[in-house]
């Protein structure tokens, strides 16, 4: 009996991986080559305050990290990564922004811990939740992290800093991009 568990347990677990590998798969095809559409007006903000970051949608890139109120906002906004992944990418000399999209209840919590995380990263605040209404981004919070071109179109979905696997696919695709290698896309 405890035999036939157990080969149940494995069919349901290798099943399981499969349908949620070709369930990633679908997300990233869908999402590859997508316009991003920003919608006006977004407040943009560094620690609560407001701040002009005039060329940020002309950037060479952007790495953009989509926030709701969804689950623990701190958990999952990992400032102190972000940060030093920022420190990472400027110096390797890429033209690249790292954007965060916020579109919670309690924008002063966000404030705070964005001053207790010394995070000096640019805050797109969103209080009617346009981005997502307009962008429809997928539920899972994987999801929700995306490196743009300058025209906004999705190259790499994930977040660098939740997955070193894709923190090095984000490299390679930089790397290649600004080298100006013709014909090779990440």
């Amino acid at each position: 009996m405890v035999k036939f568990f157990s080969i149940c347990l494995v069919v349901l677990l290798l099943s399981s991986c499969h349908s949620r590998r070709k369930e990633i798969a679908r997300i990233v095809e869908e999402w590859k080559n997508k316009e991003v559409i920003f919608p006006d007006p977004l407040l943009l903000k560094v620690q609560g305050r407001d701040t002009i970051l005039p060329d940020f949608q002309e950037r060479k890139y952007k790495i953009l990290n989509y926030i709701d109120t969804s689950g623990c906002t701190e958990c999952r906004m990992k400032l102190a990564e972000w940060q030093l992944l920022k420190q990472e990418i400027d110096s390797m000399g890429y033209d690249v922004d790292i954007l965060f999209v916020a579109w919670v209840h309690n924008y002063d919590e966000l404030e705070i811990l964005q001053r207790a995380n010394r995070c000096q990263l640019p805050f797109l605040y969103d209080p009617q939740g346009d981005m997502q209404k307009i962008n429809q981004f997928p539920a899972e919070p994987a999801f929700q992290t995306f490196l743009l071109d300058s025209l906004n179109r999705v190259l790499l979905i994930g977040s660098p800093v939740e997955n070193d696997k894709i923190w090095t696919l984000y490299q390679r695709s930089l790397s290649s991009l600004n080298s100006g290698i013709p014909g090779r896309n990440p």
